[in-house]
């Protein structure tokens, strides 16, 4: 049995019961996770994963039970480790579905993309440059520091089955140790374009950034001020970025830029934000059905937290984010408190000018923002 370190969740691994050479094997592809240093209390009993194989050809991980065959077996301990965690880390930390590279100091960039698009290879690639953080999740503290999640690389061996992966040892692959000692450097989208013929970095806003991020994230409505907690890791780095790209090899130097702090073509202005908190205040149930007249009188419905930045917010309602850009954004920010649509007028003349019709096209998007669940009227 050996320790593992799944990003900050430490567990007693044992995998015995899976029997002889496939225990073996599943322990060598977790080497490189072995938790490093003394255990805090070394008599605290440490949680134990458990995996063993039945003589009917079913393998029972955590409690779970499911037909495997032994190439199977170690991709499905690998899931199951990884939902374990994450349940164990959930409202404690930031986690990224990302890929994780580090410099030699310690300085991480994160490669955020959705499953099947990209996470691995990046990994695997640029693994033989910068020390292998994670190939699929980047675990973010309060103070930018990040957990490693050295697991075995989880790689697709047939394209017409995206879903079945094999797994493979970071040390056989021969990628590079991360430092003991991590920080967020950078967070970057990825996006893969095979028309590209050189990889391109590029600044993003930070809410469509944030919109982006934020499905590849493992349950962030459970943290505390979660949309805040996301802002700083996009904005870590001159952040946020994309990076678009048709072979990741060709990233290589830009991300290795992005680890040493430095801004690829030029540091880009710097982005202003503002969250803002939703809780603890008395909100009014939306009002999906009704409709806006001039004397109606509006307000912002319940909400969790919203981000601010470039004239667009994010907001955060019942976990689920919606972005609203330009005059949309101008009126949820215009009515914390009950607000005439007479004074919405005013605000979005204030802001965005003069126009002919503008009560008209202040009463329309009233009436999307409440049909959205965003505001109520009265």
């Amino acid at each position: 049995m050996l320790d593992v370190d799944a990003f900050g969740c430490r567990w007693t691994f044992d995998v015995r019961g899976l029997g002889g050479d496939l225990a073996d094997t599943v322990e060598h592809l977790w080497e490189r996770a072995r938790a490093r240093g003394d255990r805090d209390d070394p008599a605290a009993d440490l949680p134990v994963f458990t995996a063993l194989r039945h003589p009917d050809g079913t393998v029972e991980v955590q409690g779970g039970r499911q037909r495997a065959t032994d190439d199977d077996v170690p991709y499905v301990v690998s899931r199951a480790l990884t939902t374990a965690s994450i349940s164990r880390r959930t409202g404690d930390c930031l986690m990224l579905h990302a890929a994780g590279l580090a410099a030699p100091d310690g300085a991480v960039v994160a490669l955020v993309a959705p499953s099947g698009t990209g996470k691995t290879t990046a990994a695997r690639t640029l693994g033989h440059r910068l020390g292998y953080v994670s190939d699929e999740t980047v675990a973010i503290e309060h103070d930018l520091a990040v957990r490693a999640y050295a697991k075995p690389l989880s790689v697709v061996v047939d394209p017409r089955r995206p879903t079945v992966k094999h797994e493979r040892s970071p040390d056989d692959l021969g990628l590079l140790h991360a430092p003991d000692a991590l920080r967020l450097a950078a967070t970057v989208v990825l996006e893969r374009d095979p028309d590209l013929v050189e990889p391109v970095l590029e600044p993003l806003g930070l809410v469509e950034a944030a919109g982006l991020a934020l499905p590849q994230t493992s349950a962030v409505a459970k943290l505390d001020r979660p949309l805040e907690r996301l802002a700083r890791a996009l904005t870590a780095g001159h952040g946020p970025w994309r990076l678009r790209y048709a072979e990741v090899d060709a990233c290589a130097d830009l991300v290795a830029a992005l680890a040493a702090g430095e801004a690829p073509g030029g540091v880009p202005d710097p982005v202003t934000w503002e969250w803002v908190d939703g809780r603890d205040r008395e909100h009014p149930d939306p009002t999906p059905e009704a409709r806006p007249s001039p004397e109606s009188v509006v307000q912002r419905a319940g909400y969790e937290d919203a981000l601010v930045s470039d004239g667009s917010v994010l907001v955060l309602r019942q976990r689920v984010p919606t972005t609203l850009p330009g005059l949309a954004a101008v009126v949820w920010l215009g009515c914390p408190e009950p607000t005439t649509v007479a004074e919405l007028v005013r605000a979005a003349t204030e802001v965005l000018g003069e126009h002919p019709d503008a009560e008209g096209i202040v009463l329309d998007t009233v009436r999307v923002l409440a049909e959205a669940g965003a505001v109520a009227i009265r």
